[in-house]
């Protein structure tokens, strides 16, 4: 057989056995295929699974027949464990033991003696691509599975969209890949004060995602324990200055809105909110530095007012830089522009315009960056 017929081939039947269940329910759907479609090429007649419990291999399940091969088997680990891939002549012709995953899982091929000479070093050099190939796939599997359930813990940080007296308020969260470093959160101190907070951790995938927890964990606290914005924030600068993790570096808008349409924040190195008012568009950039390289940040209270008509966005830097591999970010003036169309809009639509736009303006390419939206309007009284 081709190599690289061979490879494909392998690669899609590994494809076809992926599913639910473990490694046995895996190796159920695998090894008749491998007996099906490398049989007549390889000239393998029989596979069998077995598990190792104790030191001692036992058999779990034959395909292709049942040689009587388990006393071989049982042999190989009577005194220590043989490395793996193995092969070797028996009076059933060539046999050749291959890992399957963990937990002890391993996986016999029996090779007909007489098929193009098979001996042990052939069956060997057939036998390993096969192992390395499943244990691959296998790796690759359990890291897509960690990553899906970093998903669900990210999306489970992500809060409903709150109830808060005549405000109209939407968000939205896009990872560029399975689990970003990009969050949001909204959270009710009491009756009248709503606190809203759009963080970016540096980086992308399963480090940021979990910088990112902790930065909603840290907000959540220090709001329970009712302690004073700036207090919230430099002490969460802290803790991320001491983290252990590469992505060390965050930015954030953290917000105190009252009833009235007051808004007390706080800027660590984010890019500006936008406030819409009929006075015209203003950036919300007091605070300070991002939170992570400096130990001793300090960081200034910002004040601002959404008045009745008034739309306060916030966003994270994938909005903006969406299209800057093609020479074209979307950029502030875009989203300024936008804002000021939507002004009188819903808040949800407003932003499925804007998530519309942003794709359409990359020619509907990947985000290269996640894209995190919160859309807070304030209609007027009518």
């Amino acid at each position: 057989m081709d190599p690289k017929q061979f490879h494909r081939r392998l690669e899609s039947m590994l494809d076809r056995a992926s599913g639910p269940g473990g490694v046995k329910a895996f190796a159920e759907r695998l090894m008749p295929s491998l007996i099906e479609e490398f049989g007549p090429a390889l000239g393998i007649t029989y596979a069998k699974l077995y598990r190792l419990r104790d030191g001692a291999p036992s058999h779990v399940k034959s395909w292709g027949g049942s040689p009587a091969v388990d006393k071989t088997v049982a042999g190989l680990f009577q005194n220590a464990s043989p490395e793996l891939p193995w092969a070797d002549r028996t009076d059933d012709g060539t046999l050749a033991l291959l890992p399957l995953g963990e937990d002890g899982w391993m996986m016999a091929l029996g090779f007909d003696g007489n098929h193009g000479n098979i001996d042990a070093p052939r069956a060997l050099a057939l036998a390993s691509p096969i192992a390395h190939a499943v244990h691959q796939h296998l790796r690759r599997r359990e890291l897509e599975d960690l990553l899906e359930q970093a998903r669900a813990i990210q999306m489970s940080l992500l809060p409903p969209t709150p109830s808060f007296g005549d405000f109209d308020i939407a968000a939205v969260s896009l990872p560029a890949r399975v689990v970003g470093g990009d969050v949001y959160d909204m959270q009710l101190l009491d009756q009248d004060t709503l606190a809203i907070s759009v963080a970016d951790a540096a980086g992308h995938g399963l480090p940021a995602a979990l910088q990112a927890r902790d930065v909603v964990t840290g907000l959540r606290m220090g709001a329970e324990r009712d302690l004073k914005i700036t207090r919230v924030i430099e002490r969460l600068n802290r803790v991320i200055h001491q983290s252990g993790l590469t992505s060390r570096f965050v930015s954030l808008v953290f917000g105190e809105l009252e009833l009235n349409g007051t808004l007390t924040y706080i800027n660590a190195g984010h890019p500006p909110p936008l406030l819409l008012t009929d006075a015209g568009l203003q950036e919300l950039s007091v605070g300070g530095g991002l939170l992570g390289p400096q130990p001793d940040s300090f960081y200034k209270r910002g004040f601002a007012h959404v008045d009745r008509g008034a739309a306060l966005l916030l966003y994270t830097d994938g909005a903006l830089e969406h299209g800057m591999t093609a020479g074209d970010a979307f950029g502030v003036e875009r989203l300024g522009q936008w804002l000021t169309e939507w002004r009188e809009g819903s808040a949800r639509d407003a932003l499925e315009d804007l998530v519309t736009r942003l794709r359409h303006h990359g020619k509907n390419a990947p985000f290269e960056d996640d894209v995190t939206l919160v859309l807070i309007r304030r209609p007027r009284v009518s």
